[in-house]
């Protein structure tokens, strides 16, 4: 959705469905280092009040996450601080760390964007606007399937980068979500449905 189009739902609908994509489908997120700094901001960002997370994934290469947003922040403004402070980061660990070749890979990569601001995530971000359970049910199923169709594990619960272990009862996870749905105004998935 352009960035124009999505003002208009902004306003109104409070439940997204994002993919942001790191710049030229770099795998940087193979490495530890990059995963923690996105799992810890997501907690942040959560903690402070910002969103509540219903559901997501974190992949070699993009991120997808379902979202309720809970305070005046927009959409684009809550997924701009996200990347903007991680690409942040995720940069200075690979500067300190040496990881030169990534580096330069990164920059190329971000100089055949639009915008070269970020090294990191690509500039725009994929968005859709929930506004039912079916499609709230599709997109949490779709984002818990993932690893499994990346090759990544057999089975959902066993990709800790994301949130299938938490639909599933377990009580350590790296980020809590919000399996009651309580933004909509529906109960947990039934087991075995959402993940």
């Amino acid at each position: 959705m352009r960035s124009r189009d999505r003002q208009s739902y902004e306003r109104f609908e409070k439940v997204f469905f994002v993919t942001t994509t790191a710049v030229g489908f770099v795998n940087i997120f193979d490495l530890e280092a990059p995963r923690r700094i996105v799992v810890d901001n997501l907690t942040f960002y959560q903690n402070r009040g910002d969103f509540t997370l219903l559901a997501w994934v974190l992949m070699p290469n993009h991120l997808h996450l379902v979202v309720r947003i809970k305070g005046e922040l927009s959409i684009s403004q809550i997924i701009g601080n996200l990347k903007r402070i991680t690409s942040r980061q995720i940069s200075d660990w690979f500067s300190r760390t040496g990881n030169h070749k990534i580096v330069e890979t990164l920059e190329t990569k971000a100089k055949l964007e639009p915008s070269r601001h970020s090294k990191v995530w690509k500039p725009r971000f994929d968005c859709l606007v929930i506004t039912s359970e079916n499609t709230l049910r599709e997109k949490i199923n779709y984002i818990h399937y993932n690893p499994v169709r990346g090759g990544l594990v057999s089975n959902p619960v066993d990709w800790v980068y994301g949130s299938a272990s938490d639909y599933a009862g377990f009580s350590e996870t790296l980020v809590p979500v919000g399996v009651e749905w309580n933004c909509l105004g529906h109960k947990r998935l039934p087991s075995g449905k959402g993940s």
